[in-house]
């Protein structure tokens, strides 16, 4: 057997799979090389592997017969075609290149670096060459340590470039995350009552002012910053601290596996696509808190790893296996049972997202209709439920609650309140607040009226 009979298999393997070579099988039974051919490449139309030669490199022959004949048959199909030969020659101790004026490339290489050497020229075999990691699921844990000690071995290579990845200082987007989700509780805590005077509201009225969200403010108020705010406040500090450790959990994942940009798009896009449909699914709800932000990136982080076998899916799949369970077992523990319509929002969302960035274009198929129906499902259903005005909604006395707090913080006018109670809620004028038929009123009897009104 050819001492190169593997690194041959694999060439050839990578061309014909990944960069869509043919083969060319006009040659004589004597003759071992492989002859590919592909007319659209950019740089070489035809590619030449070598594995049998044993003579002296300048003696080396580009335009063999095989070439000759291969060069007569693409120039009378492709009239126009630009004919450059990569010649790929697997020889024992030996590396060089040698390029020629008409633009053909001779690659000497050994089963050393014939990888390096012919990723010069196609980038994507490195990537490609996985065949250690694809096994990675099946192999014993001694051959995973023996692969580990080897330092030079993928499996080696590829995990030091996931720590990497993984590090404190590479999660940028991470703990911009993490900082988000602190500030508003800290100004809440720290500076709340002097920077809007909300003590003795309720737990939902401070929810809203806030950034949390709800039907009424987004449609009649057109509050729409709230569906970036809502994941950035969370009354129960418990469970904040909970959610930020496992969301920074997720999120490095996210980040190492997927990218930055991506992960910041996932999020940007994800969250105020779920806050419109909990709203118009949930209309007399008010939430708000990152739970949502986990359901999303769990999504996200199970679609694009979905059917894959490489290292960094499989660690991240694995080391991250504590949010799904976190998102069944909350609800249950906190008797919130619509925060399941929450989980699947965003984990639906998140997933197509996940799916778009992992979709390749030159692969177009079915599964394409995947995320487009869930996404054009989301963005229907909630603009359809929020267009629809009902006649008389019920009084939300947190929503009165939290544009009284605005009002008194110079955020908003007493008109658009007086407005939403009389043409949104049809409240009686004559059961207003006071304050609100009046000016000069303390503020203290309107928080008293609508906190009893719940």
């Amino acid at each position: 057997m050819n001492s190169f009979d593997k690194e041959k298999l694999s060439l050839v393997d990578y061309f014909i799979k990944v960069e869509k070579y043919n083969v060319y099988k006009v040659k004589p039974r004597s003759n071992n090389n492989v002859y590919l051919y592909k007319v659209d490449n950019k740089q070489f139309q035809i590619i030449k592997i070598v594995d049998n030669f044993n003579s002296d490199p300048g003696r080396y022959q580009i335009d063999d017969e095989v070439v000759l004949s291969l060069r007569e048959y693409l120039t009378k199909k492709f009239q126009r075609a630009k004919l450059n030969v990569l010649s790929i020659v697997l020889i024992a101790n030996n590396s060089q290149q040698v390029r020629n004026d008409n633009g053909d490339v001779t690659l000497f290489v050994d089963n050393n670096n014939y990888q390096n050497k012919v990723a010069e020229f196609f980038p994507s075999l490195q990537q490609s060459d996985s065949g250690e990691e694809e096994n990675i699921k099946n192999m014993s844990a001694e051959q995973i340590l023996e692969d580990i000690k080897d330092p030079n071995s993928k499996l080696t290579k590829n995990l030091k470039q996931l720590s990497d990845k993984l590090s404190m200082n590479n999660l940028m987007v991470t703990w911009i995350f993490v900082v988000l989700l602190l500030v508003i509780p800290i100004i809440q805590v720290f500076f709340g009552n002097q920077l809007f005077q909300t003590k003795g509201l309720d737990a939902d009225s401070i929810t809203l002012v806030y950034g949390g969200i709800t039907r009424d403010l987004l449609v009649w108020s057109q509050q729409w910053w709230r569906l970036w705010t809502y994941p950035l406040f969370d009354s129960n500090i418990f469970l904040l601290i909970l959610n930020i450790f496992i969301l920074f959990n997720i999120s490095r994942y996210n980040e190492a596996v997927l990218g930055r940009w991506k992960l910041a798009l996932i999020v940007i896009i994800g969250v105020p696509l779920a806050g419109l449909f909990l709203s118009a699914t949930m209309p007399n709800t008010i939430f708000s808190g990152s739970f949502v932000v986990l359901a999303i990136l769990w999504g996200a982080l199970f679609s694009y790893n979905f059917g894959k076998e490489d290292l960094a899916s499989l660690v991240s799949n694995q080391r991250t296996i504590i949010v799904p369970i976190w998102l069944i077992i909350l609800p249950l523990i906190t008797s919130n049972f619509p925060s399941y319509l929450v989980v699947f929002s965003g984990f639906f969302i998140g997933s197509a997202l996940g799916f778009l960035f992992e979709f390749k274009i030159k692969k177009i198929n079915l599964s394409i209709l995947y995320p487009i129906f869930i996404l054009t499902a989301v963005l229907i259903i909630g603009i359809v439920l929020l267009s629809i005005h009902r006649y008389s909604p019920p009084l939300n006395a947190p929503v009165v609650n939290a544009l009284i707090v605005y009002w008194n913080a110079g955020l908003t006018s007493k008109g658009a309140i007086q407005d939403m109670l009389l043409n949104y809620y049809h409240y009686p004028r004559n059961e207003w607040p006071p304050g609100l038929r009046t000016t000069g009123t303390f503020f203290s009897n309107l928080f008293n009226l609508f906190g009893n009104r719940k």
